[in-house]
């Protein structure tokens, strides 16, 4: 029997698209002089993009920055229709409805997306709040109904990653062109990335280490693994550490029905999801995708203990069985 994985449900409504847009030596254009401004220019240089500043009287804040650094290059003059031509994105700090209105219209007019401060009307995109630990960075967006509140997460998020991060996303950025071996390469990632949360930062051999471990342990498990999780809960802010951890991991997610699809969600988007029922043959199904080297969680509403695993266990496979999620969503 071939299991067909079930049709995923389509993502809930976004208020936004968050993109991450390369800026690298592109041109964007920015009309006005202000603080507020100034604070763009700043962030857009730092992006790697060429900034060109449209104001006939910059403040002293842009005029600061523009003598630090050459990305951003102050016109001495007000915008023109003509300076939207070959620019990658347009940013104004508009004081009137009818100027923002005007400045918007001739972004479109050069197929430009473009920003206007504390404008929302007048945007084809915002800016969040970020969290830099370039080149990991992580943006917040409240779709500008609660900047505060956006400022508020940014700080909780500041305090719960370490610095060090920072260093690990370079390293990252520097060794993944040098792994080629496919089945060890999720798992050295999956290493990685336990190093990256509880070490301070990468040493001169790690990525040696990391790939031998990476490579030792494909090795010794060329088939696949299976766990299964007791789900005790329909909240899913109940799940375990542990059981969020190995439910991402998953290929392949079994389920019965009687298991909330908001706890099934949590699983990759890229994994496969497939309902089972009591009559159903799970073992020999869970087993047939096991052998062909898929990580399996099977989600089991209620305590496992009433499962029969000694059919998993005859298959060969090592089981292992995971508290999913408390009712009072207590870290067992």
């Amino acid at each position: 029997m071939t299991d067909k994985p079930e049709p995923r449900p389509p993502m809930r409504g976004l208020a936004s698209l968050p993109i991450f847009f390369d800026l690298a030596g592109k041109r964007v254009l920015l009309a006005g002089g202000t603080p507020e401004a100034a604070w763009k220019a700043e962030l857009l240089q730092a992006a790697g993009a060429n900034v060109d500043v449209l104001s006939a009287a910059p403040g002293d804040a842009m005029r600061a920055l523009a003598a630090q650094t050459p990305k951003v290059t102050l016109a001495g003059r007000d915008w023109a229709e003509s300076d939207f031509d070959g620019a990658a994105l347009a940013v104004g700090d508009c004081t009137s409805e009818k100027d923002a209105a005007r400045f918007s219209a001739a972004a479109h007019r050069a197929s430009v997306p473009v920003n206007v401060i504390d404008k929302p009307l007048y945007c084809d995109f915002q800016f969040g709040t970020i969290v830099d630990r370039s080149p990991l960075v992580i943006a917040i967006s409240t779709s500008g109904a609660a900047p505060v509140f956006a400022l508020a997460l940014r700080g909780r998020l500041e305090a719960l990653l370490p610095a060090s991060l920072k260093r690990w996303a370079e390293a990252a950025k520097a060794w993944r062109p040098k792994l080629t071996d496919a089945p060890s390469r999720r798992r050295f990632w999956e290493l990685f990335t336990t190093r990256a949360l509880t070490s301070p930062g990468p040493d001169t051999d790690e990525l040696e280490t990391l790939l031998a471990g990476a490579q030792r342990e494909t090795d010794e498990s060329p088939r696949g693994a299976i766990t299964l999780l007791g789900i005790t809960s329909t909240d899913p802010e109940h799940l375990t550490l542990k059981a969020l951890r190995l439910l991402q991991a998953a290929d392949v997610v079994f389920h019965d029905k009687a298991v909330a699809p908001s706890i099934v969600e949590i699983a990759r988007r890229e994994s496969a999801r497939i309902i089972v029922n009591a009559e159903d043959d799970i073992a020999a199904r869970i087993t047939a995708r096991a052998h062909e080297g898929a990580r399996i969680a099977w989600l089991i509403a209620g305590d496992v203990a009433h499962v029969d695993t000694k059919a998993l266990y005859a298959a060969g496979f090592a089981i292992e069985i995971v508290p999913g999620a408390s009712a009072r969503g207590v870290e067992p």
